[in-house]
């Protein structure tokens, strides 16, 4: 890479002794280049060596990295090599390069070459590292070591024919404690590589999720890359640079995970190479490739927004390439571009309607419930408009719209033209031009009437039909809405005292009767309202339900370790368990010990889930009706009470287990258990009553 050193002229004039300052080539100016000036001693000689085999290569190289049973990293690569020559000019010499001249190459420095002694170098000395040359023929290995004065020196070990393949390795021993560090940093280094080497034991890079993309730069979703933050790659090193050191629109945040690409030679780095040198060149370069950045950006927006059908499609496609950039700056996108003129906003705003939105598979609706709406939710509703609010679900069902995704919009028809507009004119379904027949029907028994239809699997829907009260069937009543003098959805009463039901709720008892099959799919009940007389050939629906229900009990199910599964046991109970020291125990503990033991067995094969029968008494309790269940005791308290009886008879039991837990080590307590099992289980001393041996083992315990 060219350093673009330039040439300086000296303007002082009439010095009295002129000295020409020198580098003095010592231990201590030794130790600053190669490990001084770098912060990480893993990653920055990997990467110098690395970079040095790409440039020669560009992929075309082998990284093993250190392991178990080898644990050496070693970087191959089937370059050209280097003759005896160019290796004592290259590796012999500090701040020597052959690469000031080329930018394609990323080297330059004339120091990563010495980087392994970074790594090297400890305070407890210094290790050697080996460097093997194919070239024309020949192979010439080497060996890189310091001299008792702390020197660079390299000393030639072997140089004969080979016919192995032109290039360069490079490698040096690892301590075991560093081997996984190595394998991190790999996958730090080494990701930013295009293309990669090859890496053993192979690396499995999980494919980074690209959120957007322009000629010099790429948007990645976080955590699916291994940096975070803005970077940029020069060559095949990766930097993150410090966006306070640039200016900035602050279109860019140093939270956005953006990788720019910069020509090898447009930026500085620092000696080490593992940070940017912001030179006045340097900030010009990123400036000049952040701000075609957020060109691009809204270049794109402007592009996917353009593209979209209708002004519902657009605001999508604008939340989702501006989803990473958060609610300030999407704001900000959103005033960069427009839709056929329109502006893009998170909410639908138009003036002089309502909106109201009815979901997939809708079957009813107790009104028209007016409310704010995402502006992307109707990209793909079928958008309804209407003014007269008469027979509406009729309406729908005369177009077929019955469970579609539909926008419903109400507004003045001297106002049509107007939300049309802001609605970005999209195509709509006019509901007033559906016309519902009025039937002219004879006889007092035959009218319109309110009824709720039982579709299939059991939904519900509200409608209005006519009913003829000569033909009989189920009814429910209508009744008021508790606890509210504003009307919020309709209630029903489904027995003669029973209190009203939303249509939601009882929605949830039919499907349970359509699946019984006490209630058949198709079937119109008719909604009588308070005071309304009909004809003894209709049945209320709750109390014919009802017997039926309570066929369904199954009182047997009702046991004590129903719904109770091994994580209703106190977790000390369980730790008991798994002490391995009853054999020591008393009797009457071994007896307690072996009835845990049974019921952990029993709750272990337990599962907790609904059966028909529970499905059956809940539905009754929806209808008011109460099921006596059987009394029964649980198990599980039975076994709480023992062991407090336990605890009672032999007090030291509760201070011992009470060292119990959850998810540590047991082993005090399992110890000092044993024991205490020991000194029940003395024999009794001659002079001892045995009505005193429990207290003063206690004690002595």
């Amino acid at each position: 890479m060219k350093l673009d050193m330039q040439q300086r002229t000296n303007v002082t004039s009439g010095s009295l002794k002129r000295t020409k300052v020198e580098f003095e080539a010592n231990a201590v100016s030794f130790y600053a280049q190669v490990t001084g000036l770098a912060k990480d001693k893993i990653r920055y000689p990997m990467r110098e060596i690395s970079s040095n085999a790409w440039d020669e290569c560009k992929g075309n190289f082998e990284v093993h990295l250190p392991t178990e049973l080898n644990p050496i990293f070693r970087v191959r690569d089937y370059g050209p090599g280097m003759s005896d020559d160019t290796m004592q000019q290259v590796y012999g010499k500090l701040y020597a390069s052959t690469k000031r001249t080329d930018n394609g190459k990323v080297g330059g420095w004339g120091l990563g070459s010495k980087s392994p002694f970074s790594y090297l170098i400890t305070d407890n000395g210094a290790g050697t590292y080996n460097v093997t040359s194919y070239h024309d023929g020949w192979m010439r290995s080497y060996v890189m070591s310091l001299s008792d004065g702390g020197e660079l020196i390299m000393d030639t070990m072997i140089e004969m024919p080979t016919t192995e393949p032109s290039g360069l390795e490079v490698s040096f021993a690892v301590r075991r404690e560093d081997i996984y560090d190595f394998h991190q940093a790999a996958r730090d280094v080494l990701w930013g590589f295009n293309p990669r080497p090859t890496i053993f034991p192979a690396i499995e890079w999980d494919e980074p999720i690209i959120q957007s993309q322009g000629e010099y730069w790429t948007t990645y979703k976080h955590s699916s890359v291994p940096f975070y933050g803005p970077h940029v790659r020069m060559g095949c090193a990766i930097y993150p640079f410090d966006l306070s050191q640039i200016r900035s629109s602050g279109f860019l945040s140093e939270n956005d995970c953006v990788l720019f690409e910069a020509p090898i030679g447009s930026l500085k780095v620092t000696l080490s190479r593992e940070q940017i040198a912001y030179s006045d060149g340097t900030k010009a370069t990123l400036t000049e490739l952040v701000q075609a950045y957020e060109s691009a950006f809204i270049t794109q927006l402007q592009d996917k927004v353009d593209a979209s059908e209708n002004l519902f499609a657009a605001n999508q496609a604008c939340h989702d390439m501006c989803v990473g950039l958060g609610e300030t700056r999407e704001a900000r996108m959103r005033n960069a571009v427009t839709w056929r003129g329109h502006r893009l906003s998170t909410t639908l705003s138009v003036p002089g309607a309502k909106l109201c939105t009815l979901p997939d598979g809708w079957h009813h609706f107790d009104k028209f419930e007016g409310g704010s709406v995402r502006s992307s939710w109707p990209r793909d509703a079928k958008i309804v408009m209407e003014h007269t609010p008469r027979y509406s679900l009729s309406r729908f069902a005369m177009a077929n719209l019955v469970g579609e995704k539909i926008l419903w919009v109400r507004c003045k028809r001297a106002d049509r033209a107007t939300v049309l507009h802001h609605l970005g004119n999209p195509e709509v379904i006019d509901l007033d031009a559906f016309k519902v027949p009025v039937e002219k029907v004879l006889g007092k028994l035959v009218r319109k009437r309110k009824t709720i239809e039982i579709l299939e699997e059991g939904q519900l829907r509200s409608t209005t039909q006519h009913v003829d009260l000569a033909d009989g069937g189920y009814f429910v009543e209508q009744a008021p809405a508790p606890y509210s003098r504003r009307r919020r959805g309709e209630y029903f009463r489904l027995t003669p005292h029973g209190s009203g039901v939303r249509l939601y709720d009882m929605d949830t008892l039919i499907k349970l009767c359509v699946k019984f099959g006490f209630i058949d799919p198709g079937t119109t009940v008719l909604v009588k309202q308070p005071g309304q007389e009909v004809p003894d050939n209709w049945t209320m629906l709750g109390p014919e339900l009802i017997d039926q229900l309570k066929d369904k009990v199954d009182l047997t199910e009702q046991t004590g370790l129903k719904d109770k599964t091994l994580s209703n046991l106190d977790y000390r109970l369980k730790g008991i368990a798994k002490l391995a020291v009853w054999e020591r125990a008393p009797e009457d503990l071994k007896e307690f010990k072996a009835d845990l033991d049974a019921l952990i067995e029993v709750l272990k094969q337990n599962k907790v889930e609904e059966t028909d029968s529970d499905r059956a008494i809940d539905a009754l309790a929806s209808l008011g009706v109460h099921t006596d269940t059987p009394a029964v005791v649980c198990p599980i308290r039975v076994i709480d009470q023992k062991w407090t009886d336990i605890c009672d008879e032999y007090p030291l039991m509760r201070n011992i287990i009470g060292g119990l837990s959850q998810y540590g080590d047991n082993v005090n307590v399992r110890d000092n258990l044993n024991h205490y099992f020991e000194l029940l289980c003395r024999p009794p001393l001659a002079d001892e009553s045995a009505s005193s041996e429990h207290i003063e083992l206690d004690q002595a315990a």
